[in-house]
């Protein structure tokens, strides 16, 4: 059996759940490939990927190093203007590296996870022989830009995959893609034997002494909605004096978070920790998941939480986390963005008979295994021609 070439494009300028995907997706591509003889290579463009090469290499994951714009890596790249910025020069100083590449080496496929413009320019313009596979995660703005070049580019692509039937339904609904190429293909996120051994690691926090522990974790973004859950926890802790709320995540707004506590007078109460490498030992100490986001992914937090068997309480906001909980199947579902509807349904969680929690718990439990790295091989071996 001939081996398939798989080059996997993911430049990122910041800390975000698509980084542990793509490690995570092409570990599964490697881990299972005798089944498929897979030899995958990740792209690395500008440096990004150097301060996680102990754990690429630990995978066993190949780097090509494309020697492009080495000096954005310095840069700050904090904030949406920054952050812009860097993509655009990105793209700019990686063309005619990345064109040559796949022009000499001929990958058989080549996944596309972020900053996509520049694939999909490549391959729609140039006389490429490689199978573009378009990965699409969270929940895209399709702007006038981003439609234009899905569009422009949408017969040369050979497949996209995202991970929840709700985003497959919105992007048939723009009329931009053959409904036949796009595939749902779950995140690769749970490694389950990884998971048993971090949650186990010592943690002595007196914040966790005698209370009951919302948690949440994201960036410190505006899609995140960090001030909602704030304000509105504000009123639980009126209510409830044994509860306290613990955010785990870095970015932009975190000024604005830490004054906001300082104004409600919650210091003793909600605690920001930055970014964290290893979140399962704080789920293990935790009795409630929260997320107030405006827009999300799959939630690869929220399938953290429901694999540690926490209670969850989501907005039902695009995409994937509605179709997760299910009208309440196996978690809480609030209006996003709805105070009254939050409130209630943290109220019904709190209140929730023991028996019947369980039950939506080990329904959670389940659907979670659903985010693996076998599925996700499983699901990308059927797509890739033998």
């Amino acid at each position: 059996m001939d081996s398939k070439n798989i080059f996997v494009w993911s430049p990122f300028t910041s800390k975000v759940g698509t980084i542990n995907n793509v490690i995570n997706s092409s570990y599964s591509l490697i881990k299972f490939s005798k089944l498929k003889n897979f030899n995958v290579k990740l792209i690395n463009v500008f440096g990004e990927w150097n301060d996680l090469s102990s754990e690429i290499e630990k995978k066993s994951i190949k780097t090509i190093e494309l020697n492009s714009a080495k000096f954005i890596n310095q840069w700050n790249k904090e904030g949406y203007i920054k952050s812009r910025f860097s993509y655009i020069m990105i793209f700019i100083f990686s063309f005619l590296p990345l064109l040559k590449l796949i022009k000499k080496e001929k990958p058989n496929y080549l996944i596309a996870h972020l900053i996509t413009s520049l694939p999909l320019m490549i391959v729609t313009f140039f006389n490429c022989k490689t199978n573009l596979i378009l990965s699409i995660a969270g929940h895209p703005k399709i702007n006038l830009f981003r439609k234009f070049i899905w569009k422009l580019s949408s017969k040369k692509i050979f497949k996209i995959i995202c991970p929840s039937v709700e985003l497959k339904k919105i992007l048939i609904s723009h009329n931009i893609f053959d409904e036949n190429k796009i595939v749902v293909i779950q995140d690769p996120h749970l490694m389950i034997k990884k998971i048993s051994r971090l949650k186990n690691e010592k943690l002595e926090d007196i914040f966790f002494k005698d209370s009951k522990i919302l948690i949440s974790i994201g960036r410190l973004t505006n899609q995140k909605n960090y001030i909602f859950l704030i304000r509105n926890f504000k009123k639980l802790s009126l209510k409830y004096d044994d509860i306290k709320l613990l955010i785990i995540g870095d970015g932009e707004k975190k000024k604005i978070l830490q004054n906001l506590i300082i104004k409600f007078q919650l210091e003793n109460k909600v605690k920001l920790i930055g970014y964290e490498k290893n979140i399962y030992k704080y789920l293990k100490k935790s009795n409630f998941y929260i997320s107030t986001s405006k827009w999300e992914g799959s939630s690869l937090a929220m399938i953290d939480a429901a694999f540690m068997g926490l209670p969850i309480l989501c907005s039902n906001c695009p995409t994937g986390r509605k179709e997760f909980i299910n009208n309440d199947e196996r978690g809480f579902l609030f209006d996003e963005g709805d105070s009254e509807n939050f409130l209630n349904k943290f109220n019904e969680m709190y209140k929730i008979n023991p028996d019947q929690l369980k039950i939506r718990l080990v329904k959670a439990k389940k659907e979670s295994k659903k985010f693996t790295l076998l599925n996700y091989f499983l699901g990308l071996s059927n797509i890739i021609k033998n």
